[in-house]
């Protein structure tokens, strides 16, 4: 492990066990000055400074390479994540007006009155499943960047909502296709039961992005304000939700963006400080 994420690791460490560097000097007999430079990055330790203060800290190397390796893999999936999230969100603009498109066909709604409040998008069966699908795998790409986050942070209920969302997103993209071919399936009370699934989910996925604040500001705030209110309008007015939703979105993979920056910086964000 090399600096700056050497010293943010034995800072994170130290806290974690609750020591001031003044009482990690007292059980490793290094000064303080050089501990300071350490956790600040100014230099490189010997390998036996590092492992007396380890020692001190009642860890050791390979539970530090493990950190490392950790870290190295969580950034190569959040680098993956936000680009798989911008391409969700241009998809996103051309699957609302499919799926809109679908649900105005199978109504008695004039087509040309919805057209004067919202996009309509004339598409062929093939053309369709190829969104759908491509939908499907950016969306499990950018929320396993959420994964990731949440492991890394201790966030346990950013990761659980995240499996749970793509999963409820995979059920939901094979009723669309199958119902697309067999009419039949295109239920009601499905259909229902799926964007209640997704309100609750979203609400909170909206509380477990909040809880990300203290590492990485008012984004989190922000974005999982918009995601409860997402969340809510599933509940009781999904189309507006479905709009509001393209925002969180934006800011989502943003908040990726900057996850993956400050790894990659080494800057302090590890588990305890996120959450």
């Amino acid at each position: 492990m090399k600096q700056p994420e050497l010293g943010n690791r034995i800072s994170q460490l130290r806290k974690a066990k609750g020591l001031t560097q003044e009482e990690l000097v007292e059980r490793c007999n290094v000064s303080v000055r050089t501990i300071q430079r350490i956790e600040t990055g100014e230099v490189n330790p010997r390998s036996y400074t590092v492992k007396t203060i380890l020692a001190a800290l009642e860890s050791d190397f390979d539970e530090l390479h493990s950190d490392s390796s950790f870290s190295r893999n969580v950034l190569k999936t959040l680098r993956v994540s936000w680009l798989a999230g911008i391409i969700y969100f241009v998809l996103g603009l051309l699957e609302g007006p499919m799926d809109i498109n679908r649900i105005v066909i199978g109504s008695e709604i004039p087509e040309d009155v919805i057209a004067d409040f919202i996009p309509m998008l004339y598409f062929s069966p093939s053309l369709y499943i190829i969104i759908k699908i491509l939908v499907l795998i950016s969306y499990v790409l950018f929320l396993k960047g959420f994964i990731s986050i949440g492991l890394y942070t201790g966030n346990s209920l950013l990761s659980i909502i995240s499996r749970t969302l793509i999963g409820v997103m995979g059920f939901a993209i094979v009723f669309d296709l199958l119902s697309f071919f067999y009419q039949e399936l295109d239920g009601l009370f499905v259909q229902m039961a799926i964007a209640l699934a997704l309100g609750a989910l979203s609400i909170l996925f909206g509380i477990a992005l909040v809880k990300l604040r203290s590492g990485l500001g008012m984004i989190c705030i922000f974005t999982g304000a918009i995601e409860i209110l997402v969340g809510i309008l599933f509940l009781f007015f999904q189309p507006i939700g479905l709009v509001i939703q393209m925002v969180a979105v934006l800011l989502e993979f943003v908040i990726v963006y900057q996850t993956s920056k400050a790894i990659a910086e080494g800057s302090d964000i590890a588990i305890g400080n996120l959450g």
